[in-house]
């Protein structure tokens, strides 16, 4: 067996490990029947809403994605068919599969190197991470908590504060910030086939775009648009449950899932989901066999939105044009 594949079956066992261990975490003091009348006490009607909150928040992100990239408006049913993609391969192969699949898929469809996109792709995570932590930093003050949180939230804030400055310096000049960043891409790139010097100048270029342009404005009105779609989906999925909850209780659950899904875990965050929700809800005294369930409905309800999108793309694309 060669290295590579040796790399990847151990990826893939990481995976699985992870999310066994979080799922038995999750169930260990849930009983069959109580899991089975949560799942019968959800309601179709707010399902549903849930279901077009999610399509709403994927259709955004691949305006966003679109904007960080400078492509046109006419271009966007590239990024859109590429996200809806990556979103979909997330939930089905471990270890954030998507992202690759978003960015191959892209850079065909483009006709470019996958330089661009990757540039790109990284940008609009950036932008996620930052929405986390501004959430993760209002829901601190929101909550009480230890000492010991209270020292990671406050070396978590000055990290995010920290690399946003260092972000900016390096897309303003290119003085002493080039050494630090060209080390700290070159590792994190060694196994993408691509030329280390091609991407740094897109990413500079990107970068540059967006920090002196008005197109900064338009990104933070998407985030914040793309927020308001995940909470309220979340939201209208917890009336689903009929859980009345206050109104910090579907941005706590969207923090504990956002930042569970940067674990390796297996196929559509498995175990994940449903130990983070169990930790996030028991705050409100909601149940473990409740919370497991909303995890789950969740994860299916986001893969059959993802399934449908992915599936009408590839029909638009696949249909034969009408001559008039």
């Amino acid at each position: 067996m060669s290295r590579f594949n040796l790399r990847r079956f151990a990826a893939l066992g990481l995976s699985l490990s992870f999310s066994i261990f979080f799922l038995w975490l999750a169930l260990r003091n849930v009983d069959y029947d109580s899991l089975v009348s949560a799942f019968t006490e959800v309601q179709i009607g707010p399902l549903m809403v849930c279901s077009v909150s999610l399509w709403l928040g994927i259709t955004l992100r691949a305006m966003r994605w679109r904007i960080i990239a400078g492509f046109t408006r006419s271009e966007q049913h590239k990024f859109s068919r590429a996200t809806t993609l990556g979103v979909l391969s997330n939930l089905i192969f471990p270890g954030r599969a998507g992202e690759v699949v978003r960015v191959i898929t892209l850079a065909k469809m483009t006709k470019t190197t996958i330089a661009s996109p990757l540039a790109s792709a990284m940008i609009d995570r950036l932008i996620d991470v930052f929405v986390l932590m501004g959430c993760a930093a209002l829901l601190y003050l929101l909550f009480p908590v230890s000492d010991v949180l209270e020292k990671w939230v406050t070396t978590l804030f000055l990290t995010s504060v920290i690399v946003t400055l260092g972000i900016v310096m390096y897309a303003r000049s290119s003085g002493f910030m080039d050494i630090f960043f060209t080390k700290l891409v070159k590792r994190l790139l060694r196994r993408w086939p691509i030329k280390l010097e091609v991407f740094l100048t897109e990413l500079r270029t990107e970068l540059r775009h967006l920090v002196t342009g008005w197109l900064s404005i338009e990104l933070v009105l998407i985030a914040f648009l793309i927020l308001f779609a995940d909470y309220g989906a979340i939201s209208v999925l917890l009336r689903a449950f009929n859980l009345s909850l206050p109104l910090e209780a579907p941005l706590l659950l969207w923090v504990f899932f956002s930042a569970g899904s940067a674990l390796p875990s297996a196929p559509g965050y498995v175990g994940v989901y449903q130990v983070a929700a169990v930790w996030a809800l028991s705050l409100f005294t909601v149940s473990a066999p409740t919370a497991v369930a909303v995890a789950t409905v969740l994860q299916i309800a986001t893969l059959l939105v993802a399934f449908v999108m992915a599936g009408s793309s590839a029909w638009a694309f696949l249909r034969p044009t009408n001559i008039s």
